[in-house]
């Protein structure tokens, strides 16, 4: 199956080919490009690698016939990001607060992604964005930048055709998360997998939020998009300080839960496609 990138309905098809765009995400660039054109059923025009040495922060650009698509990668190592100089929460324009560390790490990228857009733009081509557990979060806050621009005056909000993610963890505040939903929140579709716990962090006794359209994928592999699916996982599985700190100290191994690896979401929405 491959993107349909004439849709901004939910879509199990396009689930897949961005959940499949960001587990090639962690590949070397020269395969994440002989990759894409397969998993987006379109003809690779061009790409770009973003790495940011400093941050670890990496994704791609990559522009299609009918679509762009921006995808960041995930990490091996979610610790990093969730120690106390990481987790604090500062402003994001006038719209509520959001996590430093994933800010610096967008920030890293951010410039080379706007560069990009406006260069591929005029071609009637919609935008995608994705990633999986970090680069879910980075998936987010792109959006949010790209709804949200700096300077109004000087860059228009860009059209999102459609924002999956997949293990995202949390990324701001409630009033940020509304004003993304209220904003773009119909074309954004985030994925838990079972007992991912990755979704779960950091807690929400932090001022921490989750936005978007909940698509529940249960023990058994079985999509729901009945919000009350999440809720009965909020209270399943409830995450605070303990917890935190446990993976702060790595006592935790994030990298080691297999409900949160990216080929666990992939064989799930598979189960889901009909005919399966």
């Amino acid at each position: 199956m491959a993107l349909d990138p004439k849709t901004t309905k939910h879509s199990l098809q396009n689930a897949l080919a961005m959940a499949q765009a960001s587990q090639i995400a962690y590949l070397d660039d020269t395969a994440i490009k002989s990759g894409l054109g397969t998993i987006i059923g379109d003809e690779l025009d061009e790409f770009v690698f973003l790495d940011d040495p400093f941050t670890g922060s990496q994704g791609f650009l990559a522009s299609f016939k009918q679509s762009i698509v921006i995808c960041f990668r995930g990490t091996t190592d979610l610790a990093d990001w969730l120690q106390d100089s990481q987790i604090r929460l500062v402003p994001f324009r006038s719209i509520g607060l959001i996590h430093i560390g994933f800010r610096n790490a967008i920030d890293s990228l951010y410039p080379t992604i706007e560069t990009t857009l406006q260069k591929w733009s005029g071609k009637g081509r919609t935008l995608w964005v994705t990633g999986h557990s970090l680069g879910a979060a980075l998936a987010h806050l792109t959006a949010a930048y790209l709804r949200f621009p700096a300077d109004p005056t000087k860059t228009l909000p860009r059209p999102i055709a459609g924002l999956y993610t997949f293990g995202q963890p949390r990324v701001g505040t409630i009033d940020f998360c509304q004003a993304c939903d209220g904003n773009f929140g119909s074309t954004y579709f985030r994925y838990v997998n079972h007992l991912d716990i990755v979704t779960r962090v950091p807690p929400r006794l932090l001022g921490y939020w989750h936005g978007g359209h909940v698509e529940y994928l249960d023990g058994d592999g079985v999509l729901h998009d009945d919000p009350a699916w999440w809720q009965i996982f909020l209270d399943q599985v409830e995450v605070g300080i303990d917890v935190l700190h446990q993976i702060q100290r790595r006592e935790l191994k994030i990298e080691f839960i297999h409900d949160h690896f990216i080929a666990e979401y992939i064989a799930a929405i598979e189960k889901n496609l009909p005919g399966a």
